[in-house]
């Protein structure tokens, strides 16, 4: 199983610094997230100008509210910038979020998405493409000279997972612990899927108040019905209780378990103490 690194930063050039960091220690990819912050588009280019060798996603690019052209001519422009290193992490939109926040009705999740891929696979590929359907249309081309980028779905549900594992290299996942890769992920996307989970880590001695912070701080997650979903199954009563806290080997052991579950990747959340948790996973490699 791979270690990568998943970075959600409001600056470019800790970015570059935090990237730079997990390339140096042989991580498999860098992931940055479409939530409030910078965006992830715009890092993930200066990173991969920047940065050698590591591979880069976004975890993930909420398709609601991003076009599939323009997120494939943005796709396929960082791959000219990186030699062809990037991955779209896909997702829908929460319902909440989606509703709330935009005021997009939220309707057939699955059905928009098998669409969304319609359009979006062949401007990756053929860089042209015509599609018709209920959520998504497109007659279009794109001129962009650069390599495909790969595809991975934020799949949580059977039916997602499936189409994850048909249409694109994998799924990412986030709050969802080992049990739930390994009883729910794995056999609904099968033997060959890429399964990227992401695991919040922190170094400290107080464990305790550690969780109690996490707990906080994640508490959004909680009350979203995918992930509430993912972390009943797991059999954590708050979402602080999936983070791994404690010593390098404490997390150690906590990332063999994600492996031991089928995950071919763990993109590690730093929380707390950065500076500790670097000097702690430092010598746990880019492998377990």
């Amino acid at each position: 199983m791979k270690i990568s690194l998943f970075d959600s930063t409001n600056n470019i050039d800790d970015a570059v610094a935090n990237a730079s960091k997990a390339n140096d220690l042989g991580y498999h990819r860098y992931w940055a997230p479409q939530i409030m912050n910078a965006d992830p588009i715009s890092i993930l280019s200066v990173v991969g100008r920047e940065v050698p060798r590591i591979l880069l996603g976004t975890s993930v690019v909420a398709m609601h509210t991003t076009l599939p052209q323009t997120l494939a001519q943005q796709s396929l422009t960082i791959n000219n910038i990186s030699g062809g290193r990037f991955t779209i992490g896909l997702g829908t939109n929460h319902e909440p979020v989606l509703e709330m926040v935009y005021g997009v009705p939220w309707r057939k999740p699955y059905t928009h998405m098998v669409e969304y891929l319609d359009a979006l696979i062949p401007l990756l590929n053929d860089q042209r493409v015509v599609t018709e359907g209920e959520f998504v249309t497109a007659r279009t081309g794109i001129n962009v000279k650069a390599d495909p980028a790969g595809v991975m779905l934020a799949a949580l549900g059977p039916k997602m997972l499936k189409l994850a594992s048909e249409r694109t290299n994998g799924t990412i996942t986030w709050m969802t612990g080992p049990a739930t890769i390994g009883e729910h992920i794995r056999p609904n996307i099968g033997a060959t899927a890429q399964i990227a989970a992401g695991v919040g880590i922190q170094v400290t001695d107080d464990v305790e108040a550690a969780r109690a912070q996490a707990n906080t701080d994640l508490e959004i997650y909680g009350t979203l019905p995918s992930y509430r979903a993912m972390l009943d199954r797991e059999g954590a009563a708050n979402p602080g209780d999936l983070v791994l806290i404690g010593d390098a080997d404490t997390i150690r052991t906590g990332l063999e378990a994600y492996k031991a579950a089928g995950a071919t990747e763990c993109a590690l959340n730093i929380l707390g103490d950065k500076e500790a948790a670097w000097e702690a996973v430092a010598p746990l490699g880019s492998e377990i």
